[in-house]
């Protein structure tokens, strides 16, 4: 009997593990066309799928006719099969077979459901359509139980019965096994399919030998274009065309494949990529579900040779199904319950000190210099996480055993800290810390460095601690600040190890401040921290030692605190000043202070270095010379920024002017804003300039600024622009710089102090409104 094969490709279906069947309906059409131009003999369009199916741009489609409307223009040389997973679909829904397009359904099922699947098989028949008939992972099927499945299958009599290596590791004599087992006990009329997958690179192999071999049946061999399927991928289809072609003289054409693969899947690949990959290979060896081998390759912290050892213990039962709660335990209990023979040695260090973890973010390269204070001051202990960071730190924290390899001749050993389920020769590392005890905490178990050396710290009873660098897995970007070769890309695997660092964080936040320093994708579920700042200078050329000017008997600077502090929205007040006078004083009055240098050029400039000392989320600038501030005017800036958050650089406040007087006033500054309300520009002429006939509403700026810690670095970054220096606005800076900055109307009002003179408005203000 002459052997008749025929080529099935499935790659909208197969293909569909890779996008989520996001395939526009253009796309699905191209496809489809080019597979016909190919002369493949049968096109597997998708799944049936009643809950997740949809009506358009997918093929996983929620009914026969959505795929029949996307059939209706094309050619009809190649047969057009749907493929149903067990109980995804009730065959009750599936049409009977008339004028539709779909000739044929793939039922695919586990050993377990065969008994049901046969039914189901029986009723697809029954509606006119040829069934392809397919049990999963043929390799769970011993001798007996594949001929007593035969067996029935002879009585269902479909159009094909497949064999599948759905773990893509079924060898040349297992397969020729299966092969000779199937045909000589299925009845002749049934066509043999066969469908891989590439875990081992067999897929090709074994699909020559099946063509080279003599059977008594016609045999149907499953490919994708480009290979394109979930994990390893399948039969490249333009190989197996090319074989053909050369071998039995078939007419496939490759090229439309080529155009496909070169039009619209070579992007697919570099965004989500299929292929060999130790992860398969491994899974394949031990014959057991891809997903177990790349969950523990993904998490980056074990050698091979550690996982193939992990992959090893998972028994027979298991192996089939992927059961991530399952592996997970398997994985966590390879940390904490097999620690080394390290003997352990607690961790000494001086309590007094703040601590500072830097992580390997690439955030800490452009926040470098607020680090590096941290590093040289005499205020913190600082520890190095998982790698040797550019900061010359006190400590080096190691838990994983690849990163402790990696650095181990780099780092100072004498200054290294390290979990005990580590492996290593050196016996002068001075603390080996108890991993059953530092990666737990109320019955969580922690792998990643930072929650683990966070949670190290509060079991040692410290209460605060900040941190650099846990930026987060980002999906497109860097993840490091240093040549790291081994990295996670798997973007499903990277969005499953922030939820896990984000629920870690959670938990230890309500046991131990955690202050995130740098930018994190994590910041948002964190309590944003506030800081009111006073620039305070002494030496002003209008009025020198201003801030100490008293009125009614008590200094401005003391009145302007006061008033300050009465804001609900900050965290922290202090006073920058350049001069010892008011250091001194706001120290006798209990008063924060912090020096700043003599060189400041403006208020912006004091607070941009308190940045360097101190790390907040937004700094609040309060004019110190505005003694009867209103908090309220405080409290609107901050709420801004938490509902925009790092959406604007900058937040400042206006107020719609009442006193005509002052629209031409110099020592106004007028604000003109778009319709969201942010800033396009000041100026202290009278604008904007009204030729027509409506009133304007002049606005003029109340000066309490709210800055980022990016706003604060650009404007130290660089001398003053053209606007900013005609018009002597330094906010204008921004807005120059092409930056957004966001303003708010409010009611409120302020008496500035600029010379002498307006100490008696402040009196009179105090005395009308029976303030001291």
């Amino acid at each position: 009997m002459k052997l008749n094969i025929r080529i099935l490709d499935c790659t909208l279906r197969d293909g569909g593990y890779i996008n989520n069947w996001n395939f526009e309906n253009l796309h699905i059409k191209k496809i489809i066309d080019s597979l016909e131009e190919s002369n493949v003999d049968i096109i597997e369009c998708g799944y049936l799928d009643e809950q997740k199916g949809k009506d358009k741009n997918s093929s996983l489609f929620d009914s026969i006719n959505t795929v029949d409307s996307l059939l209706s223009n094309t050619n009809t040389h190649s047969k057009k099969v749907l493929m149903i997973n067990f109980s995804d679909y009730s065959i009750d829904k599936l049409p009977k077979k008339n004028s539709n397009f779909i000739t044929g359904i793939r039922l695919a099922f586990h050993k377990k459901d065969l008994t049901e699947a046969l039914k189901l098989g029986k009723e697809i028949i029954d509606n006119g359509y040829e069934l392809y008939f397919q049990p999963m992972i043929t390799k769970n099927y011993n001798d007996l139980d594949f001929l007593v499945m035969l067996k029935e299958v002879n009585i269902l009599n479909p159009y094909a019965f497949y064999i599948v290596d759905s773990f893509g590791s079924m060898s040349l004599k297992e397969f020729t096994r299966y092969v000779n087992l199937t045909d000589n006990n299925l009845n002749e009329k049934i066509s043999l399919g066969y469908h891989s997958h590439n875990n081992m690179q067999l897929a090709f192999s074994n699909a020559i030998s099946l063509c080279m071999s003599s059977l008594n049946r016609d045999v149907i061999i499953d490919s994708s274009i480009y290979g394109i399927g979930r994990g390893a991928g399948n039969l490249n289809t333009e190989l197996i065309f090319d074989f053909m072609n050369k071998t039995f003289n078939r007419d496939y054409k490759t090229l439309p494949l080529l155009e496909v693969i070169d039009d619209f899947l070579n992007s697919l690949m570099h965004k989500n990529s299929w292929g060999f990959s130790p992860a398969q290979f491994l899974s394949a060896s031990f014959n057991c579900h891809p997903n177990y081998s790349k969950y523990l390759i993904n998490k980056n912290t074990k050698h091979i040779a550690e996982i193939n050892q992990i992959l090893s213990q998972i028994p027979e039962h298991k192996k089939s199904n992927f059961e991530q709660e399952y592996i997970e335990e398997l994985y966590l209990n390879t940390i904490v319950n097999n620690s080394s023979k390290l003997e352990q040695k607690d961790l000494e260090f001086d309590k007094s000190k703040k601590i500072l973890l830097i992580a390997s973010g690439t955030s800490v390269k452009e926040y470098s210099s607020i680090i590096e204070e941290k590093v040289k001051s005499n205020d913190y202990l600082t520890v190095s996480l998982n790698h040797k960071s550019d900061f010359d730190t006190d400590f080096y924290f190691f838990t994983n055993q690849k990163r402790l390899d990696e650095f181990k001749n780099k780092i100072d050993l004498e200054k290294t800290i390290i979990s005990n389920n580590l492996n290593i020769t050196s016996d002068i590392v001075p603390f080996i810390l108890d991993i059953n005890l530092i990666a737990k905490l109320e019955g969580k178990v922690f792998t990643n460095v930072a929650l683990i050396a966070i949670n190290s710290f509060f079991q040692k009873g410290i209460s605060e601690i900040e941190i650099a660098g846990l930026d987060g897995y980002s999906i497109n970007s860097e993840n490091y600040n240093y040549n790291e070769t081994t990295q996670i890309l798997d973007k499903q695997a990277l969005e499953n190890e922030n939820e896990i660092l984000l629920d870690g964080l959670k938990s230890l936040n309500e046991k131990i401040s955690i202050q995130l320093i740098t930018p994190s994708i994590f910041k948002s579920h964190f309590k944003l921290n506030i800081i009111g700042v006073i620039p305070a200078r002494f030496k002003s050329s209008r009025y020198e030692g201003k801030p100490l000017a008293l009125i009614n008997g008590i200094p401005m600077i003391k009145r302007t605190y006061e008033q300050a502090k009465k804001s609900k929205l900050l965290d922290e007040l202090i006073v920058a000043t350049e001069h010892e006078k008011i250091k001194n004083y706001c120290e006798s009055e209990n008063i924060p202070v912090i020096m700043t240098s003599d060189n400041c050029l403006t208020g912006t400039d004091r607070i941009a270095e308190v940045t360097k000392e101190k790390h907040f989320d937004l700094y609040v600038n309060i004019q110190g010379d505005e003694p009867v501030i209103d908090p309220l005017s405080i409290d609107e800036v901050v709420s801004e920024y938490k509902k925009y958050k790092d959406e604007y650089v900058a937040y400042n406040l206006y107020k719609v002017i009442d006193d005509e007087s002052e629209v031409n006033a110099d020592t106004i500054i007028k604000t003109i804003v778009n319709e969201k309300d942010e800033l396009m520009y000041m100026s202290r002429l009278g604008v904007p300039f009204n030729k027509s006939d409506k009133k304007v509403n002049h606005k003029k700026q109340v000066c309490v600024y709210g800055f980022t810690k990016k706003a604060l670095d650009l404007f130290s970054s660089r001398d003053k622009t053209l606007n900013e220096q005609y018009e002597d606005i330094e906010i204008l800076r921004f807005v120059d710089m092409g930056e957004k900055v966001k303003m708010k109307e409010t009611r409120v009002d302020s008496i500035a102090v600029d010379i002498p003179d307006d100490v008696k408005k402040v009196e009179k203000f105090l005395e009308e409104n029976g303030l001291i």
